[in-house]
């Protein structure tokens, strides 16, 4: 049995399903295949919440890519008619010259982004969470643009609007193999053969699996994440708390998200550290979360926001795969017009999602992309 399309996405977590979503709404006849069900939970797409913030302190090249993204937020959520994006604002916490501190600086002062100085006097009259903070930090910035999006819910919305546009989604499939011989693709995926023009391949953390031939030093690491019953709920809804991004001069920097009303389970503060996990292999991951783990979390959140601490009451383990320099990688196969490999975006690529899908159906369908990306090529480790 073969298929002919004239575009293929292996993976539909955040990017992939963006993409089946962009080339759909562009006319193409498309592909999606999924190795799990859509929106699930074992790779890097899940988490019931999802930080947007556009004082990019990673690298101000981001943000007209930000800006793009945040109107491809509202298109989907219009399109679908859902709910997906929580503007309550980030607090970002640090000290004077840090990475943090200064690198959302620079992206605000040289994009006009709007930002708030927060005196540490007057930050618990403002965010009560944080009175009593014993966390040693000499500035804080608030960014009232921001806030977070909903990923599980936004695959599905993705996909479901990629399928009113007629996209064909096949989920629990592994694709074994593709081959690429002159001006097809062929993708052998659960007994079937696929050929297709063009592949575009979304595979997260399995990228090494998909695409061997890509040879980009992404590595994947293990990662907790856990969510808090604080002891004043009220305070800790995203009506009067931030998402917060806490740079911590001894550990990795502190992540967290508020409750919301529509929030799906699990319920309560949504925290994690942003640091260097273990290193894992996706198929073998420890999914298991351990009370030491837990724990920890437990006892920097309560130093950090003593205000909507509390007994982590669920948890989860996602993944990170991230390349040697935190950046994305977005590019051709080497020696390659028909394979395109996107990658390396966990630990801060979820906002993203509608402008990388956007930029993937162009390189699709047209062979290359206006949109700012140049900085995100494969070559560059090669020039390393």
């Amino acid at each position: 049995m073969r298929n002919t399309w004239d575009v293929i996405v292996i993976g539909l977590g955040a990017m992939g399903s963006a993409a089946l979503w962009q080339l759909s709404r562009r006319g193409a006849r498309v592909l999606g295949i999924e190795q799990g069900s859509i929106g699930h939970a074992l790779g890097s797409s899940h988490g019931g919440s999802r930080i947007f913030r556009m004082a990019y302190f990673e690298h101000p090249d981001y943000v007209p890519l930000l800006r793009r993204a945040a109107r491809g937020w509202s298109e989907i959520e219009r399109a679908s008619q859902t709910r997906l994006m929580n503007q309550c604002g980030l607090l970002y916490g640090g000290m004077t010259g840090s990475k943090v501190i200064a690198g959302v600086k620079d992206s605000a002062r040289m994009y006009g982004i709007a930002l708030d100085v927060v005196n540490r006097r007057d930050l618990g009259e403002r965010f009560p969470v944080f009175a009593h903070s014993c966390e040693p930090m000499s500035e804080y910035l608030f960014e009232p643009g921001a806030g977070f999006v909903r990923p599980e819910r936004s695959i599905r919305s993705f996909v479901r609007v990629a399928q009113r546009s007629g996209a064909h989604v096949r989920e629990r499939t592994r694709v074994d193999h593709w081959e690429e011989s002159g001006v097809r693709v062929e993708v052998h995926a659960g007994g079937v053969v696929e050929t297709t023009k063009q592949l575009v391949i979304c595979a997260g953390p399995w990228m090494a699996h998909c695409a061997p031939q890509f040879a980009a030093p992404v590595v994947n690491t293990r990662q907790v994440i856990g969510w808090v019953s604080s002891h004043d709920p009220v305070s800790a809804t995203s009506y009067q708390m931030p998402a917060f991004f806490m740079e911590r001069e001894a550990g990795e920097p502190l992540y967290g998200i508020p409750t919301a009303h529509d929030q799906d389970p699990p319920y309560g503060v949504k925290i994690g550290i942003h640091g260097d996990g273990s290193v894992c292999d996706p198929d073998s991951i420890d999914r298991r979360v351990h009370a030491h783990e837990t724990q920890e979390l437990e006892a920097i959140m309560q130093r950090v926001a003593p205000g909507a601490a509390g007994p982590v009451t669920a948890s989860a383990v996602c993944m990170y795969t991230n390349t040697p320099d935190g950046d994305f990688v977005i590019d051709r196969v080497p020696q390659s017009h028909r394979v395109t490999v996107a990658g390396g975006f966990c630990g801060h690529g979820f906002k993203f999602a509608p402008v990388i899908g956007e930029l993937l159906a162009e390189i699709a369908l047209a062979g290359s992309t206006t949109l700012p990306t140049g900085f995100l090529k494969r070559d560059r480790f090669d020039r390393a």
